[in-house]
């Protein structure tokens, strides 16, 4: 449901525009301000269900989603969706890490290649499906019932979760809450993602994008020096020191901004290149799932077999090369074969992103799987926002270089695809750094049922440098 949400609504813009007789850009707003909500409320959302405990977190976070998603659906004016897709994030912001955190606890050292591939299942698949369900609902329906469908599905989620999760705190999150962290954590992630947002309209020289850009960058940078001074934490920061954690963070930042950068090149170019609807854009692209599918399951097979260092090289690899092929498009270029090549795409990705995953969390300890899948997602978000507004604006740029035009613009888009291919070349090069007798130890020991912390080694803990 959330992060289809990030999806559903771009095929809508054009109908809500139309029924609320606003403008495109202030109908963006419905896009923006969920995107904005997510990245003020993903930075806390493991410390907040470590201190005040997961399941309790996790359906509340359900229940406020659901409920701003009925509220969306009655919005009668644009101001009130706006200010309910606002609120639908905050639920969204929450749902995510702590449902991630929640997994991989289940999932213990090696096993949580499992793990990763479950987790992966949404985060590849949503916004595949999302623009498939959005353009048929619009289009056949009404566009409150891209709002309407969570509320079966999630009000389901709701009582299974109440009926089945168990509670579970962390001994670290009682002891202080904080605040400075979590506004200028969350406030900084939100003026970022706004200026990538604006970036990709406006230009990357814009006022507005480099006042908001630099701005959310000082307030990180501000953020940083408070997590590391501050006695409790809202972000264990100190999970950088463990290489692992950050080569896996370091290769999949760049891999979901190619990801989240070419999914919306690749339905540009159908609909306003080739002519196709958005329905029609969203049922080519759909079967680059059956790749997906297909690859997830055998990845977490594969995984202790093969180690790491292996998967990442060869998934990542095969990825960008796969983007290759995307670089002889023509206008007159048959559905079939986008499809065909999507198809093809969606194999060797999920093995670097399984292998990724399972580094990022396989080594840590119960107590640090809430702050890493908030470290995690917020990186996410931003990496796929930048990732998005660059290569748009590449594709834009190029375009005008090459002297205007449909067959300029297709040029454009070409050297847009290298771009996306150069991205997944650089989680290529960092995978020959993993060490995967190093990785295996690590996982290893994450094997065998963890001790219950004591305050003496908490304290010790969070001040670790690196795995022995």
């Amino acid at each position: 449901m959330d992060l289809m949400d990030t999806t559903v609504v771009n095929v809508a813009v054009p109908k809500l525009s139309q029924d609320f007789q606003a403008s495109t850009s202030a109908v963006e707003w419905t896009i923006t301000g969920y995107l904005l909500s997510l990245a003020v409320f993903i930075p806390a959302a493991g410390f907040l269900s470590d201190r005040f405990g997961t399941k309790r977190m996790f359906l509340t976070a359900m229940a406020i989603f659901i409920a701003a998603s009925a509220a969306c659906g009655q919005a009668n004016s644009l101001p009130e969706l706006i200010a309910f897709r606002f609120v639908q994030g905050i639920g969204g912001g929450m749902m995510t890490p702590v449902g991630t955190a929640m997994l991989s606890r289940e999932f213990p050292g090696v096993e949580r290649a499992k793990a990763s591939a479950i987790i992966s299942v949404p985060v590849v698949l949503a916004p595949t499906f999302g623009p498939v369900l959005g353009g048929y609902l619009v289009e056949y329906a009404s566009w409150r019932w891209i709002f309407y469908i969570n509320l079966p599905i999630g009000l389901i989620g709701l009582v299974f979760g109440f009926l089945v999760l168990k509670e579970h705190k962390e001994e670290y999150a009682q002891r202080g809450f904080d605040l400075p962290g979590l506004i200028t954590g969350g406030v900084g992630a939100a003026m970022m993602l706004y200026a990538f947002s604006e970036a990709a309209t406006r230009g990357w020289g814009s006022s507005r994008v480099v006042g908001f850009g630099l701005g959310g960058l000082a307030l990180m940078a501000l953020f940083v020096l408070i997590e590391l001074n501050v006695k409790f934490p809202i972000l264990d920061l100190s999970l950088f020191k463990r290489w692992l954690f950050t080569s896996g963070n370091l290769m999949m930042m760049p891999a979901f901004g190619a990801f989240g950068g070419f999914i919306l090149l690749l339905t540009l170019f159908l609909q306003e290149l080739q002519g196709y609807s958005p329905l029609q854009a969203g049922l080519i692209q759909a079967p680059s799932t059956i790749g997906t599918a297909i690859s997830l399951p055998l990845a977490s097979r594969l995984y202790p077999r093969v180690g790491p260092r292996r998967m990442m090289i060869g998934g990542f690899l095969f990825s960008a090369l796969m983007m290759l092929p995307f670089l002889t498009l023509r206008l007159s270029t048959p559905w079939w074969w986008v499809t065909l090549l999507l198809i093809f795409r969606g194999l060797p990705f999920a093995f670097g992103v399984v292998a990724a995953q399972t580094i990022i969390y396989g080594p840590l300890e119960s107590s640090k799987q809430g702050p890493a899948s908030s470290i995690y997602n917020t990186l996410r978000q931003v990496a796929a926002s930048f990732g998005v507004a660059l290569i748009v604006t590449i594709a834009i740029n190029r375009t005008r270089l090459h002297g205007g035009g449909r067959q300029a613009a297709v040029m454009g888009y070409h050297d847009a695809f290298f771009v996306v291919f150069l991205f997944l070349l650089i989680p290529f090069v960092l995978a020959f750094f993993i060490d995967d007798q190093q990785a295996a130890e690590t996982l290893a020991r994450r094997q065998q049922p963890e001790p219950v912390a004591t305050p003496a080694a908490e304290l010790a803990e969070r001040h670790r440098v690196s795995e022995p």
